[in-house]
């Protein structure tokens, strides 16, 4: 178990460590100087029992509270440490308010150096203790009166660290570890003969000898030479656990690993700037927190300018008040759901709030609408279920990768709660979706809207291709929502597939008796033309048309759905494109990759170059293919957009 001591400076918290422990956990040369603790120190002991207990040593004097804050936004368990001399000083009220702030999980209240006090005056502290404890919110939490120099309660209180400790480590081991792993690094130093070691405590999953992990922000990847958890060497270390991590990578000049880095699973590495966090302001808070305000942001063992800004509808938030902020970093750092916050002033001088991570995703437009602030009161519940349904329920539908990804949760287990949850998934892989039968019915109704509006602009047209339809759709949901909510109306019938348009089933336009005339012998032109079809101008002179005519009567069999022009000069029977689209699913299908090549697709059509890149650029608008580098990978069955049955599938 790992345990954090906070509390005044010169209240004892280094010599209660060494009590428990036998080591002094301040290291540096100035430390022994001046005899107090600067930077964060380390021990360890195994109880008689062989119980292992490690400490975080913090420092205790304020113009080194970042390193405080370093050393508990990690931990749940804490120390807080009162001198019985002294009584409850100006540190002891700001740590234990940053304590009551991040939602410390267990505080444990110590009375030190009883030794120099009479009884009464060690009750009275005690009782102190005890008051702003409760007030924190630490009712319940144990006092226990001690001195470092007779050893008077140290006994007890290491019977009491072992029973927490038997606690935590039964709810360690019950604990899943199905997320990446994850360790904000607070020590990074080189050894001789063994190179480059980091430290940190656990944040999330696991990590064992010959992993590879990024050292994030900077997305440097490195390999674990081995390790050491509770002072020893291990194989494997897991959630919970102090750790120090041998790591072997190439690191550019000035880009060594340091504090405020996180090391990480490699699918976890995704850097951002801007976040937004459920915050309370603090009680102490000395003026309110308002938007544009430059703060110091503490996260994981980082401390980064930042301004914030206030969600809701209003500019400032007082002390003691809660909401959401959203927080615009100086540079790019690592966070996710759940990640500890804790806000201070620009001058570092004061704690003015804290809270958590939120949204490590939000969205660029809207922070203050009130449907987004419904959407993070969701995203905010601690239940991964909870906050998926609340948040499709507020939203309408949920980004499943970017949700698994921001609660450090597989895939897999994510679309569990979906089918556990009745809701409609759509999409595949990071496109994937999850959608309420609400949302889907809302965006099938400003599907309606959109054809009736098409419909009563271009009465003589059949309907709309795809990808125009889509496109006066933007800004309405995702390509995967709206192709859910399209499956549906076609599944129900409210919408109608012909000849490759969508239309309602109730409009059906006509041609005019000469343009009728006509339509047969383009089609007979273009049948005979097979993959490469005839030109406007060849297809004028056969017609015996002028050429701008003829393109004209084009464009109106193409709002019909009889053809569709892949470029101003050449149009295809649907027929055609079919057979085409066929080709490239076929070369597909032979190449390991799953792609092919605008030189495969010409060779194996034989329709020349130039309009190979025609016919492909047009399958790609058409949402049929992707061009991905100099190569092309099949994304939609062309069938289903080309085809000329009435309400096929999509």
């Amino acid at each position: 178990m790992i345990v954090a001591t906070a509390g005044h400076i010169d209240h004892g918290k280094t010599a209660l460590v060494r009590a428990l422990t036998g080591v002094d956990a301040d290291r540096l040369p100035e430390e022994k100087r001046r005899g107090l603790t600067i930077d964060l120190g380390f021990a360890y002991t195994t109880l008689p029992d062989g119980t292992e207990l490690g400490f975080v040593d913090v420092p205790g004097h304020e113009r080194f509270l970042a390193n405080m804050l370093a050393g508990v936004l990690s931990i749940d368990r804490v120390l807080l440490i009162v001198a019985a001399d002294d009584g409850p000083r100006p540190q002891t009220l700001e740590h234990l308010d940053v304590l009551e702030l991040i939602g410390v999980s267990e505080v444990t209240g110590i009375v030190t150096k009883i030794d120099r006090v009479p009884e009464e005056r060690r009750v009275a502290v005690e009782a102190e203790v005890a008051a702003l404890l409760a007030e924190a919110g630490f009712a319940d939490a144990p006092i226990y009166p001690v001195s470092s120099i007779t050893g008077d309660g140290i006994a007890a209180l290491a019977a009491h660290l072992r029973d927490g400790a038997a606690a935590a480590d039964a709810a360690r081991a019950a604990a899943r570890t199905a997320g990446g792993f994850r360790m904000p690094i607070d020590r990074a130093f080189s050894r001789p003969g063994i190179g480059l070691v980091v430290t940190g405590t656990i944040a999330a999953g696991e990590v064992a000898a010959g992993d590879r992990l990024i050292v994030s922000p900077r997305g440097i990847e490195v390999r674990v030479r081995g390790l050491h958890a509770q002072n020893r060497a291990v194989e494997s270390a897991r959630i919970g656990e102090r750790c120090a991590l041998n790591l072997a990578g190439n690191f550019p000049d000035g880009a060594e690993p340091h504090r405020g880095d996180w090391v990480i699973a490699p699918g976890l590495h995704r850097p951002v700037s801007r976040f937004d966090v459920a915050i309370r302001v603090s009680h102490a808070a000395p003026s309110p927190l308002r938007s544009g305000l430059p703060v110091h942001v503490h996260l994981g063992t980082e401390d980064i300018v930042a301004r914030v800004g206030v969600l809701g509808g209003r500019r400032t938030m007082a002390a003691g008040e809660s909401g959401f902020l959203q927080i615009e970093a100086e540079r790019p750092l690592g966070a996710l759901w759940g990640d500890r916050v804790i806000i201070r002033d620009h001058a570092a001088r004061h704690t003015l709030a804290g809270g958590r991570v939120v949204d490590p995703l939000p969205p660029r437009r809207g922070r203050s609408r009130p449907e987004r602030l419904a959407a993070l009161a969701a995203l905010a519940e601690p239940d991964a279920g909870d906050a998926m349904e609340k948040l499709i329920e507020a939203a309408g539908l949920v980004q499943l990768a970017a949700f698994a990804w921001a609660r450090n949760l597989p895939l897999a287990e994510i679309e569990a709660l979906v089918e556990a949850g009745g809701f409609l998934r759509a999409g595949e892989g990071e496109a994937g979706i999850a959608l309420s039968p609400e949302r889907i019915a809302q965006l099938g109704e400003r599907f309606i809207e959109a054809l009736g509006e098409w419909h009563r602009t271009q009465p003589d047209a059949l309907g709309i291709p795809r990808p125009a339809l889509l496109s006066r759709m933007r800004g309405q949901g995702s390509e995967a929502a709206l192709d859910a909510a399209m499956a549906h109306l076609l599944a129900a019938g409210q919408v109608v597939r012909d000849r490759g348009m969508l239309r309602l089933p109730q409009h059906q336009p006509q041609l005019s008796r000469e343009d009728e005339r006509l339509w047969q012998k383009v089609q007979r032109l273009l049948v005979e033309g097979e993959l490469r079809p005839p030109r406007v101008r060849e297809l004028a002179a056969a017609l015996d048309l002028d050429p701008d005519k003829t393109f004209r009567l084009l464009r109106r069999l193409e709002r019909f759905g009889h053809i569709a022009g892949v470029a101003p000069n050449r149009f295809y029977l649907p027929e055609a494109l079919l057979k085409l689209s066929k080709i490239g699913a076929e070369l597909s299908a032979l190449s390991p990759e799953h792609s092919f090549t605008a030189a495969d697709f010409k060779d194996r059509s034989g329709i020349g170059r130039n309009l190979t890149i025609e016919v492909l650029e047009f399958l790609d608008k058409a949402g049929i293919t992707r061009r991905v580098g100099d190569a092309r990978v099949i994304v939609r069955d062309a069938a289903s957009l080309l085809g000329t049955g009435e309400g096929s599938a999509p």
